[in-house]
C-alpha cells in the first residue's frame, strides 16, 4: 500500500496544554486528516494529504472540542505564527505581531495554570489511542455529530480557572442535554455515578518522587469519581432534610448566574473550596449526559435507516 504524503503548510494548531510530549503516533482524524503533534511540545496539527484542501476552521473547532473532552484538558486553536491576529487588544501599544504573538502565548500560559492546579504543577495525561503499534483513525464525525453542543459547552467548563465558572459550564451540559433545568435528571443519574464506566485516561507527572517509585498506572477518572463520591456523602450528610438537587440547582447554578438575590459569590475560601468540590460530581454527570446522548442519537439513527423504503 503506497503511504500517504501529508501537506506541510499548516494553518492552525490545536494546542492540547496538558497532554504528554511525542505521544501521538500514526492517528487519523475521520479518515481525512493526519494528527502530527509537533515535537516535543503538546501541539497538534490537523494535516491534509498533499493535493487535498485544508480543514476548515469550523472542522477545526469542532476536532478541538472532540480533543478536549476525550482527554479533559484545556486545549486553544493557535494559527500558524504568520497568520496570528490578536483576538483581544490590550491597552499596551506595540507591533502587530509582538501583540499577537503576546495574546496567544498569554492563552497557554493561562492553561498550564489551569492543568497546574487540576493535575499537579508536573502533572500531564497520555494521548488515549497513541497509534505507535498500529494506524488508528478516531471516527469524530460520525461519533459526536449528535453533540457538538455539548461537548462545546464541555469544552468551556474545562478552560475555567474559576470553579464558579466551570460548575455553571458543567450544568450547562445537563440542561441542554435534559432540555430542562436539569434537576430531575441529575436526581435519576445520580447513583450512576459509583459503577459507571468513564474509561481509562492515564496520568503521568515528572515529579521526582514518582520517577523514583514504581506505580501502577493512575487514571484520571478514577480519581475524579473517588472525590466526586467522597463529595457526594459529604452533601448527604449535610444536607439530610434537603435534596442534593436542590443545592446544586437553586443555591449554586442560580447563585452562580444570576445578581439578585442569594448570590453565590467568589470568597476566596468557602465556595471556591465547595464548588470545587461539586465540580467532580457535576464533570462526571455532564460525560454521562453527553455519553447518553450520543447513545440516542446512534439508536435513533439505526432506528430510522431500519424503517427507511427499499428501493427497487
Amino acid at each position: 500500500m503506497k503511504k500517504v504524503k501529508y501537506r506541510k503548510d499548516v494553518h492552525y494548531f490545536i494546542d492540547m496544554v496538558g497532554m504528554a510530549s511525542d505521544c501521538v503516533g500514526s492517528v487519523t482524524i475521520d479518515n481525512k486528516y493526519a494528527l502530527i503533534q509537533v515535537h516535543p511540545t503538546y501541539s497538534i496539527a490537523v494535516v491534509p494529504p498533499i493535493g487535498t484542501n485544508h480543514p476548515t476552521f469550523e472542522e477545526v473547532v469542532f476536532y478541538t472540542n472532540c480533543l478536549t473532552y476525550e482527554h479533559d484538558l484545556p486545549a486553544f486553536i493557535s494559527p500558524a505564527v504568520r497568520k496570528r491576529k490578536a483576538l483581544v487588544q490590550p491597552i499596551e501599544k506595540g507591533q502587530t505581531r509582538y501583540i499577537s504573538n503576546s495574546y496567544f502565548d498569554s492563552i497557554g500560559m493561562a492553561c498550564e495554570a489551569i492543568n497546574s492546579i487540576r493535575l499537579g504543577p508536573l502533572g500531564y495525561v497520555w494521548f488515549k489511542w497513541p497509534g505507535f503499534d498500529k494506524e488508528v483513525d478516531l471516527p469524530y464525525s460520525k461519533k459526536y455529530l449528535g453533540v457538538t453542543k455539548e461537548i462545546s459547552l464541555y469544552s468551556a467548563a474545562i478552560r475555567q480557572l474559576d470553579p464558579l465558572s466551570e460548575f455553571l459550564n458543567y450544568y450547562r451540559v445537563i440542561e441542554s442535554v435534559s432540555g430542562s433545568d436539569g434537576k430531575s435528571w441529575i436526581s435519576k443519574n445520580l447513583p450512576k455515578l459509583k459503577s459507571y464506566d468513564f474509561g481509562f485516561l492515564e496520568f503521568g507527572t515528572d515529579a521526582p518522587f514518582a520517577r523514583a517509585r514504581k506505580r501502577r498506572r493512575i487514571n484520571v477518572f478514577s480519581v475524579y469519581r473517588r472525590r466526586a463520591l467522597a463529595r457526594l456523602k459529604k452533601l448527604k450528610d449535610n444536607l439530610p432534610r434537603r435534596d442534593i438537587t436542590e443545592y446544586f440547582y437553586n443555591e449554586n447554578r442560580c447563585g452562580i448566574a444570576h445578581g439578585r438575590s442569594n448570590v453565590k459569590i467568589y470568597d476566596f475560601k468557602y465556595n471556591v473550596e465547595n464548588i470545587s468540590k461539586d465540580c467532580y460530581i457535576l464533570k462526571l454527570l455532564s460525560r454521562i449526559a453527553i455519553a447518553d446522548k450520543i447513545k440516542d442519537v446512534r439508536s435513533s439513527t439505526c432506528i430510522t435507516a431500519g424503517n427507511r423504503p427499499i428501493r427497487k
